[in-house]
């Protein structure tokens, strides 16, 4: 309960500051943690209780065939040899009850860690959390092991068919959802609150398994989304992204080297406009372009340690906007085939949503191909840019096509184009 509630205080910290509600917070956090101390110091008394009484339990032992043997001794009939055998076997038959003892005292201990742990990856079997893996101390840098980059890799036509979902107990989620990318287009997915349009991105992408549909990569069958859709296929961008207490480099980075170069992420940056570093020069260049597409140089001056900077527990340092701008830097700096961004714009001005597009897109009219994209936004900048757009309603299509077709016909978007408070 106390690990719960303090995160969902950092999750809502500008509303707990809104509401002034901080006494309120404390006096609840206070509640919590004085329930667990006095769990806690009944759980440790308990647990050393019952060792002591295992532990000690030989030497008690010891004192009852004393008092036993006393007249055996004196008789004979117990030697002192015998006493020293004893006393030197009865160690060995008292490790397994102490043993035993401990294991049970901290069973309910263990089961509890084990729920838990179960609870963060509810759809993988149990004997993951004891599968063998490597373990490497902190001061052994280990690269990161991208996905095998093939011929076939590279998008040139994305197609989902009747892609269906709902919720467990529930009427939401989406229905016979028709999808159709071309490399280097630009899809926006768009609809109201509950339209289904985050649900069509993860289904998509295999973080939520559908219950019917296909999904084709140039022509082939993805059978396994979530194990496909991996950089250097495709790079995701969630509504709310997840950032690690560490520096700003690193949440970007995560795991790629910053010393060794890497022409391919170049030539990703230059279809985006922007100048990185030749081939075979250093990635921290790339890492600066990548950087500088995601809008990000200004506020990267403003940090006290630059790139070094440690943004704190869930980015908690950074404003909404630098969160999902990093987030974005961190896609761009991987090169995918394919973009997907849900609700970049949630977060960000209008300003700085529409430089973040004209950087992405600096390459239009070019020789370069612009990076194929699948964006969920409802903001105006996004929607004059899409070559198609796709507007749900209650888990289904309701239309698609361009902005200008759409605005005559289609009073779904209509009413989110009247209704943008963002628009310019």
């Amino acid at each position: 309960a106390v690990t719960g509630f303090l995160g969902e205080v950092l999750d809502a910290v500008q509303a707990v500051k809104i509401a002034d509600a901080e006494t309120d917070v404390i006096a609840h956090f206070h509640t919590l943690n004085e329930a667990r101390r006095k769990a806690d110091l009944k759980n440790s008394l308990f647990l050393q209780l019952l060792q002591g009484v295992w532990a000690n339990i030989g030497d008690l032992g010891f004192a009852i065939v004393l008092l036993l043997a006393a007249r055996a001794v004196q008789t004979g009939t117990f030697t002192v040899g015998d006493f020293v055998l004893f006393t030197s076997y009865v160690w060995l038959v008292m490790d397994g009850p102490e043993v035993i003892g401990g294991f049970v005292a901290d069973y309910r201990n263990q089961a509890v860690s084990i729920d838990r742990m179960l609870e963060l990856q509810p759809d993988a079997p149990p004997e993951t959390l004891v599968a063998l893996d490597a373990v490497h101390l902190p001061h052994e840098r280990q690269e990161m092991v991208d996905v095998a980059r093939r011929s076939g890799d590279r998008l040139e036509a994305l197609e989902a068919r009747g892609l269906t979902y709902r919720y467990p107990d529930s009427d939401k989620g989406i229905v016979d959802v028709d999808l159709h990318l071309e490399r280097g287009s630009f899809t926006v997915v768009t609809g109201r609150i509950g339209a289904g349009k985050t649900t069509l991105l993860r289904v998509l992408l295999g973080l939520l398994p559908r219950d019917a549909g296909e999904v084709w990569w140039n022509g082939r069958p993805v059978d396994d989304p979530a194990t496909f859709f991996q950089p250097p296929r495709s790079a995701y961008m969630p509504q709310v992204p997840l950032l690690f207490s560490e520096s700003l480099r690193d949440n970007i980075l995560m795991g790629l080297p910053d010393e060794a170069g890497d022409p391919m992420v170049a030539r990703f940056l230059a279809t985006l406009g922007m100048t990185g570093q030749p081939p075979g020069s250093t990635r921290s260049g790339n890492l600066q372009a990548a950087i500088r597409a995601a809008v990000l140089e200004q506020d990267v001056e403003e940090l006290e340690d630059g790139l070094d900077t440690v943004v704190g527990p869930k980015g908690l340092r950074l404003s909404g906007g630098q969160v999902q701008r990093t987030a974005a830097a961190r896609m761009f700096v991987r090169q995918p085939e394919l973009l997907v961004f849900d609700d970049l714009s949630s977060a960000l001005d209008v300003e700085t949503e529409q430089t973040l597009w004209e950087r992405l897109f600096a390459s239009r009219g070019s020789s370069r191909v612009a990076p194929t994209c699948l964006v969920v936004s409802h903001r105006r900048a996004a929607l004059r840019r899409a070559e198609r757009i796709i507007v749900l309603k209650d888990g289904r299509v309701e239309a698609e096509g361009t902005l200008d077709g759409l605005l005559e016909r289609c009073e779904e978007i209509q009413r989110l184009w009247a209704g943008d408070l963002g628009a310019s």
